[in-house]
């Protein structure tokens, strides 16, 4: 029984811990997170990731349950811990959590939920996790997926010349163009799957393409959008829309001086791997400083999930494994060789 309880014992104490956490965001919004510590880093100071999830009302894991549930953050923060670094993952502003702050008019919401508030709630994450006792604040990447790729390009331009800049980036599925092409050809994509006649689908396009143009030029849209585009195209998503359509994520990318690697899925539905994926690298490779690695995942999925069963939307699963080990070589390399 001793020797039972003794490796059970043993068991627990090589568990990671996992403790829940807040810290200040945008406009003094309180935010929640787990932050991971690896197994036995009890007096010791190890590196550390914060972790970005994607856009609309995603949670901390990756999911906006009961309909999507991935738990891409989830499995990356246990992989970045048995790689001993420590990681935080937050609730976005825009999940159920944050229902009650919630403004009650469309232009306060089309304001609560800016780029800039993104970007800054990010932000108050990283220096959260830099601040954390045991943590190398020197030694902290960003790690983002979809849209919190681009978030994380966003925080590496604005801090290129901080002294507490991320240690690295990952970007998992992001856009390397503006969103307005990448929109084109995301919508396109479903009204073709959908089988949509032809008079229809141009109906739907002409609509997304001035929708695109307008927003960019005067963070307004056309009205009445067809029948499903409504939840894009409303008064509560004019300013992020607008930022969206004006930002180049490569443009960004070039800003950043530190080692970045570029993930894409081989079928990615959202963000073209022979478009986006490439982009971003060409883009870092034009700097002066810095390193970049790109991986495009075979039969793999935007949540990095395998597509091997036919689904190029797959969302459920495990993380494939060769997207985990990628994460896991690069930042051990970059962050675990620099101690």
């Amino acid at each position: 029984m001793s020797l039972l309880v003794g490796v059970v014992a043993m068991v627990m104490a090589a568990a990671p811990v996992e403790k829940q956490v807040t810290f200040t965001g945008a406009g003094g919004l309180t935010m929640y997170g787990t932050l991971t510590m690896p197994a036995n880093s009890a007096g010791h100071m190890v590196p550390g990731a914060i972790l970005l999830p994607g856009s609309g009302p995603t949670d901390r894991d990756g999911n906006q349950a009961p309909v999507i549930v991935t738990d891409i953050l989830k499995q990356i923060s246990a992989a970045l811990a048995e790689s001993g670094i420590a990681s935080l993952r937050f609730d976005k502003r825009a999940t159920r959590l944050f229902g009650p702050k919630f403004p009650s008019t469309a232009p306060e919401l089309a304001e609560f939920f800016k780029w800039n508030n993104f970007v800054g709630d990010a932000t108050g994450a990283l220096r959260f996790l830099q601040q954390q006792p045991g943590v190398d604040g020197k030694r902290v990447a960003i790690i983002g997926h979809s849209e919190g790729a681009e978030i994380a390009l966003q925080i590496g331009s604005n801090l290129a010349k901080d002294p507490l800049k991320p240690a690295a980036l990952i970007t998992i599925g992001g856009a390397g163009r503006p969103m307005g092409p990448i929109l084109h050809e995301q919508i396109e994509l479903r009204l073709t799957q959908q089988k949509v006649p032809s008079p229809m689908k141009k109906v739907y396009m002409d609509y997304v393409d001035k929708a695109v143009a307008q927003v960019a030029a005067s963070a307004t849209f056309p009205p009445d959008p067809p029948a499903g585009l409504e939840s894009l195209f409303n008064p509560t998503t004019t300013k992020i829309m607008q930022d969206y359509c004006r930002i180049d994520p490569a443009e960004l990318a070039k800003n950043y001086p530190g080692p970045v690697l570029v993930i894409n899925g081989g079928q990615d539905q959202q963000v073209s791997p022979e478009k986006d994926a490439p982009a971003l690298k060409a883009a870092l490779q034009k700097r002066s400083t810095g390193s970049v690695e790109m991986l495009i995942a075979p039969d793999t999925s935007h949540n990095m999930k395998s597509t091997a069963g036919g689904n190029k939307d797959m969302f459920t699963g495990p993380v494939v494994p060769m997207v985990l080990s990628k994460i896991q070589q690069f930042l051990t390399k970059q962050l675990l060789a620099t101690k």
